[in-house]
């Protein structure tokens, strides 16, 4: 092998060993460590140390720009539909027109819509109760409940923008996100129904009974009864900027030169439909107890380090195009790694350290220098590395993942008990996903 292609190989494994390291065993900031890489790699590959801030800066501020609208926006229509309680009214309809026949299948689908907007630790919180009062209602284990619900919340809060990390991960890897979200919607569905099945296999197995765990005091509830909203309320504000942002696929190139292609491209950024699926959640605000001022310094403080995070990422992202490492390792691979490189890389960033966010950040900065050397550099080519990578971003959940915690703490079950049904759930998910995105690519020529 030639001496620059070793010499690359080996300063990327010690990138991905350092960034394990210090995020997953000391725990260090991902931003820090992001954004130290990033210089690392430039002085190491011999750029001018002159060079490396403005080179940095640039990459850094460029990713900001892309993703700040986005976060910011999605974040803040997730906590207006928290804060009101509009997520868990449109639960309650979901689950209970089915629950009686499907009670599993419920709660998968509910997850699976509540978590487009709301991060999946909310959303398991917020959806609890409801879990604990079809549990008493039905007969069907509370663990097979438990596993549904979380399944169907993390499937598309690793898939489907604006959840912040796909929306970054999309950005840089150079895609639309109105052009992942349909097939994100399909793969995050799919593995949806594996959560929901094992959930019910599993807990045939299980000796283990859940305990119940009480739901916050109605002193602490963000939000007021929500027997008098209108189901529409809620269901608005999450489906508009998904119908927007599907616009841009349904743009003919004959339509793309019209005068009416400015509005629907208008409408159908991801920034933009975010923010029209906010305003229809203004009704909701008369709902919460806390005014729209506080909520809104709330969700800038929650999204405000995610962003940091998503920018230092694009910074080591630039970093390693411009040095162009990962470029030369990319000629000596060959093509058959193909989409199972995104997922494995994913995949171990997110065992080592428990972030889905960071993961997917990490593993799309790693692989999008690497898309030309693997034969998916072309839009069906990202979208499909996009897909692997989100696949790989969920293997799996155990016990440094802050929502293996909340899973098991509110379902009252014990952590091996949560390892052998929602750890191995997150698993079988995740090959799920892969084999999905295998099988796309073969309808879908990279």
């Amino acid at each position: 092998m030639d001496a620059t292609i070793l010499h690359s190989f080996f300063l990327i494994l010690s990138l991905i060993a350092v960034i394990l390291i210090l995020i997953g065993r000391f725990k260090f900031s991902p931003f820090i460590v992001l954004l130290l890489c990033a210089y690392g790699v430039g002085f190491f590959s011999g750029l001018p140390v002159a060079e490396l801030t403005p080179l940095i800066s640039h990459d850094l501020g460029k990713t900001f720009g892309d993703v700040a609208l986005l976060i910011i926006f999605g974040v803040l229509l997730g906590n207006i539909l928290e804060h009101s309680g509009g997520a868990v009214l449109l639960a309650e309809k979901l689950i209970f027109s089915v629950a009686r026949r499907f009670p599993t299948l419920a709660m998968g689908i509910a997850g699976y819509i509540i978590s487009i907007p709301v991060y999946c630790d909310s959303g398991f919180i917020l959806l609890n109760s409801i879990r604990q009062s079809v549990a008493q209602r039905v007969q069907c284990h509370p663990v097979a409940l438990s596993v549904a619900l979380a399944g169907g919340l993390y499937a598309t809060h690793a898939l489907v923008p604006p959840t912040p990390g796909p929306a970054a991960a999309t950005l840089i890897l150079g895609i639309s996100p109105s052009r992942v979200i349909p097939w994100a919607l399909g793969v995050a569905l799919l593995s949806t129904f594996v959560a929901i099945l094992w959930g019910k296999w599993v807990t045939r197995r299980l000796h283990e009974e859940s305990q119940m765990v009480s739901p916050p005091s109605p002193s602490a509830s963000p939000h007021t009864k929500t027997a008098d909203m209108p189901v529409w309320t809620a269901i608005i504000p999450i489906l508009l900027p998904l119908l927007l942002m599907s616009m841009a696929n349904f743009q003919t190139d004959h339509q793309a030169d019209s005068q009416a292609s400015g509005w629907a491209t208008f409408l159908s950024q991801p920034a933009n439909a975010l923010f029209f699926g906010l305003l229809a959640s203004l009704p909701l605000i008369r709902q919460c107890k806390t005014g729209l001022t506080e909520i809104m310094s709330e969700s800038i403080q929650s999204c405000a380090m995610i962003i940091f995070i998503i920018a230092a990422g694009g910074a080591l992202a630039g970093m390693l195009a411009q040095t162009g490492h990962i470029a030369r390792i990319a000629e000596g691979l060959p093509e058959s790694l193909g989409l199972i490189l995104p997922f494995l890389i994913a995949a171990l960033f997110k065992t080592a350290q428990g972030s889905t966010t960071v993961a997917l950040i990490s593993g799309a900065s790693m692989v999008d220098p690497l898309l030309p050397g693997l034969g998916l550099d072309s839009e069906n080519g990202r979208l499909l590395a996009f897909l692997s990578a989100g696949c790989g971003s969920m293997m799996v959940i155990h016990a440094n993942d802050s929502y293996f915690w909340v899973v098991t703490r509110f379902s009252g079950i014990s952590p091996a008990t949560g390892f052998k049904s929602f750890t191995l759930a997150s698993l079988l998910q995740a090959l799920t996903g892969l084999a999905t995105v295998l099988l796309l690519a073969s309808l879908l020529s990279p």
